[in-house]
């Protein structure tokens, strides 16, 4: 085991776009906090995808194409998406994961520490010691790492034979009570949200009910979609890389290709994951499946709080329901502050495209900016804001100094493998 540290950057970002640390001091101190976390976040582990949304949605609109150029494209990319964002799920759970995989989950660790080590030195007793985790990625990031870490925090789950997703179980705080004296101490406490599903959620019985959604930590019905489209592979179209994604190509292939009876199997295995499939009708499905709407109605409820703030990381606003749900949210609650880092400037002029200044007359949505590159600069000297840089740059210096002795403290341990390796 090791401890999990936390470097500060030797220097601060201050650009228009950005914000100072007394400002987000502030913030985090006085307003309820929750993140929003997208597939930006973590993609350095899986990988970007190209434009998979409008690809299947551009599929599923063409009526002059036949249902079986549509099932092999749709299929296609369907088992690319398998590949790149479902699949390395597996490496996340071995019991040494590899150096890539250990990247990832350090990365989430050092920000739920932090996190966790600003809540504990909170100033504030009107407000607990909780923060909301919103997120529309399917990955088990999270969860791996904050259990290796030994933070507190709850996925909706309950039980311990087999546990069973229920909404009821979020929202709670928790209490550490005295050994020598009766007195309670408050501890951080984490709400995980998975906005999207989970790879790490089954149905039981009935696909069309939400009341059965149990954890499978063994991910079997990720383990039967491999097998099936293991049996598909051949007779796919293959996609190598993000610019593949492109729909009148893979349907102009499609179209000299016969449909293999195969991808029936396939498609109902991969019917079975609990996601919501990246493409324009998802909202239809996140309105009509009971866990969704209830999961989306959380957030919406959160971002009506007084005095709420929302910290936006890897989120690129195209899913349109979110993004509608946040605006109308600004809109309405002029107390609730939206912080959103940007991965770089271009991802900040296609936010604001999405997001026109006018329909924001709060003004309340602050775009987060790295300092742009000087002319001469390599490509190693170009400042992204990843995780990391987030986190070493805006939220560790917000550690305020201890004031309490050695028994005071609470620390967090990241369990690593036998090697040590972080």
């Amino acid at each position: 085991m090791t401890n999990v540290s936390i470097a500060v950057a030797p220097k601060r970002f201050e650009q228009p776009g950005s914000i100072s640390v007394d400002q987000l001091r502030t913030i985090v101190q006085d307003s309820h906090l929750n993140f929003l976390v997208g597939a930006g976040t973590p993609s350095a582990f899986f990988g970007m995808l190209g434009d998979i949304e409008d690809a299947l949605t551009t599929i599923a609109r063409r009526d002059d194409v036949t249902d079986d150029s549509k099932a092999i494209a749709r299929a296609s990319i369907q088992g690319y998406f398998f590949d790149k964002v479902i699949l390395p799920n597996t490496e996340l759970l071995k019991p040494t994961p590899n150096s890539e995989a250990n990247a990832v989950l350090r990365s989430y660790a050092i920000f739920g520490q932090t996190l966790n080590r600003i809540l504990l030195r909170r100033r504030s007793t009107l407000l607990s010691k909780k923060v909301n985790l919103f997120t529309t990625n399917i990955d088990l990031v999270f969860e791996v790492a904050f259990e290796r870490l030994g933070v507190g925090f709850n996925d909706g789950f309950s039980g311990k034979i087999r546990p069973t997703f229920d909404l009821g179980s979020l929202s709670s705080l928790q209490y550490r009570s005295g050994v020598r004296y009766e007195h309670l101490s408050e501890i951080p406490t984490f709400d995980l949200y998975k906005l999207h599903g989970s790879i790490g959620w089954e149905l039981l019985d009935d696909p069309t009910t939400t009341s059965d959604i149990v954890f499978d930590p063994r991910l079997s019905t990720v383990a039967a979609t491999l097998t099936a489209l293991d049996e598909l592979r051949l007779e796919l179209i293959p996609i190598n890389t993000r610019d593949d994604v492109d729909a009148e190509k893979l349907l102009a292939q499609a179209e000299k290709m016969v449909r293999s009876n195969k991808i029936a199997t396939f498609t109902h295995a991969y019917d079975r994951l609990v996601i919501v499939n990246p493409e324009k009708q998802k909202f239809a499905t996140t309105v009509l499946i009971e866990t969704y709407y209830e999961l989306i109605r959380r957030f919406a409820n959160e971002l009506e709080k007084e005095n709420s703030a929302l910290f936006v990381m890897g989120f690129s606003f195209r899913d349109e329901h979110l993004r509608k749900l946040i605006v109308r949210a600004a809109r309405t609650n002029p107390t609730l502050q939206i912080i959103v880092f940007c991965y770089n400037l271009a991802d900040r002029a296609a936010y604001e495209k999405l997001i026109p200044e006018l329909d924001v007359p709060n003004g309340n949505i602050l775009y987060v900016t790295p300092p742009p590159p000087a002319d001469d600069a390599d490509d190693d000297d170009v400042v992204h804001f990843d995780l990391d840089t987030v986190v070493t740059q805006y939220f560790a210096p917000l550690i305020p100094e201890s004031t309490r002795g050695p028994d005071g403290q609470i620390e967090l341990i990241f369990k690593t493998d036998d090697s040590g390796t972080a």
